[in-house]
Order: C-alpha cells, then structure tokens, then sequence
C-alpha cells in the first residue's frame, strides 16, 4: 500500500512539471512552438511521458490552460474583494466628496495592480499566457470553448461588482472594464512605447467615474 502511494505522489508530481514546462514554453515562445519533445526537455523528463499523462498535445494544452485559469480566477477574486471592500465603504456613506475618494482609491489600488504586471516576474508570466491563450488563432475546439467559458466566468465575476453598485448595466459594464484591462495587457506585453502609468491611472479614473456615478 506504502509502495502504491509513493507512486501516485511521484506520478502526480511529474504531471505538473510536464504543465508547469508547458505553461513556460508557452509565456517564452507561445503555443505554435509546442511539441512533446520540447516539453520533455523543459520538463527533463523522458519524451515518453509526456504522452504517457497526457493522450495527445491538445489534451496536455488543455490541461495547462485549467491550471493557468485555476491561477487567474484566485487572482481575479483577491483584487475583486479589494474593489468591493472600498465599494462598500463608500455605498454606507453615498455622498459626492465620498465618491470621488473611492474613485481614487480605486484607481491607485488598480493602477498598482497593473503595474505589477511588469515589475513582478510571476505576473508578468501569468500576463504574457494570458495573451497567448485569449489571442491565440487556429487552437483545437476543445480549448477555445474552455477559453470562451473562462472568458464568461470572469465576466460573470465582474458583473456582481457592477451590481454591487447598481448598474443598470452589468454586463455592458464588465465588459467595458475587461476590454480596457485587455487593451492595456496587450500594450504591456507588446512593449508599447506610448503606454505609461499615466495613461493607465488617468484612463481607469475616467472608467470608474462613470461606472459609480452610473451614466
């Protein structure tokens, strides 16, 4: 019994390094460059394995993408709870002066949180996935229906926040908030020279002053 345990651990550890190669691959070199003998290497495990865990390299991808939207989501509910904590603040009070004191908080909290995204080398990986997955063409069905299902769940997510606050509009608005945070992911990971933190506290200002003051 003793033996049988070990081997499942040990069996279950060289699954995630095999996605953990793959997700590397990906943020370094992109989906297209992905073959089980370029994951093996990176995995340095034996080419056999890798079809061993996984039955074909879409199923390995698709695998690698639940653990990256595993990641994402546990991201997207932490900075969420930082939202709507100051939302609720300010929903207690209501007042003009108390609005715009949210505004700003929630542009300084969501400013920096970007901004991470190129200081902080785990989330500037997460990042550059993230693009290859969401813009990523001519994948196998299977993964662009996952990746349409994760793209409606964080919608879902993003559209209590906007009832929180009484959108009349939830859904135009979550959609609104992720086509602006995509814009600016995408300028981050293009290297945008006329992307800044500027542009980002003073474009996320103009979206929340018209997203809490529901116009």
């Amino acid at each position: 019994m003793a033996a049988s345990s070990r081997k499942t651990t040990k069996g279950e550890l060289t699954r995630q390094k095999i996605i953990e190669a793959t997700l590397d691959l990906i943020a370094t070199k992109g989906l297209n460059s992905l073959s089980h003998r370029n994951i093996a290497n990176a995995a340095q495990v034996r080419l056999s394995l890798t079809s061993y865990y996984f039955e074909s390299m879409d199923h390995l991808i698709l695998s690698a993408f639940e653990e990256f939207a595993q990641r994402e989501v546990k991201q997207i509910e932490w900075i969420q709870e930082q939202v709507d904590k100051i939302l609720r603040e300010y929903l207690t009070k209501g007042t003009t002066e108390d609005r715009e004191s949210c505004v700003l908080q929630l542009t300084e909290l969501l400013t920096q949180y970007i901004s991470t995204e190129l200081t902080d080398e785990a989330r500037r990986k997460q990042l550059t996935i993230r693009c290859h997955f969401l813009f990523a063409l001519g994948q196998s069905e299977m993964l662009v229906k996952r990746v349409s299902e994760y793209k409606l769940q964080v919608m879902r997510l993003i559209e209590k926040t906007a009832e929180l606050i009484g959108s009349p509009y939830p859904e135009i608005d979550a959609n609104l908030v992720i086509f602006t945070f995509r814009e600016f992911e995408f300028a981050l990971v293009s290297g945008d020279q006329n992307f800044n933190q500027d542009i980002v506290s003073k474009t996320l200002k103009r979206l929340l002053s018209t997203l809490i003051a529901n116009e």
